[in-house]
């Protein structure tokens, strides 16, 4: 997890807001992705490469995994959210 004391995680509201990071989050090509930019490569096309998708592709998974608050951009391309971690850590983890 994040060292930063002063990020706080961000979370969903309400059973709308868990059952949508749910549905995005069944997808494998998803979690692949979020578990590559959790190892530590940022860059978007670095992830398109890697995966084996097309550009436009790879951005419209991306952008699902940023809406369900589990990526969010940093410098140099994308990072794991605080949330994210915690998806990785007390879910992922236990698959």
């Amino acid at each position: 997890m994040s060292s930063d004391n002063n990020i706080e995680t961000r979370w969903w509201e309400g059973a709308d807001g868990h059952r949508y990071v749910l549905e995005v989050l069944q997808h494998p090509l998803r979690r692949e992705m979020l578990r590559l930019i959790a190892g530590g490569m940022k860059d978007g096309d670095q992830i398109a490469s890697r995966l084996a998708l097309p550009a436009s592709q790879a951005l419209y998974h991306r952008q699902m995994l940023e809406r369900a608050l589990v990526i969010e951009q940093a410098e140099g391309g994308w990072k794991v959210s605080p949330t994210g971690e915690l998806y990785l850590k007390h879910v992922e983890a236990k698959t």
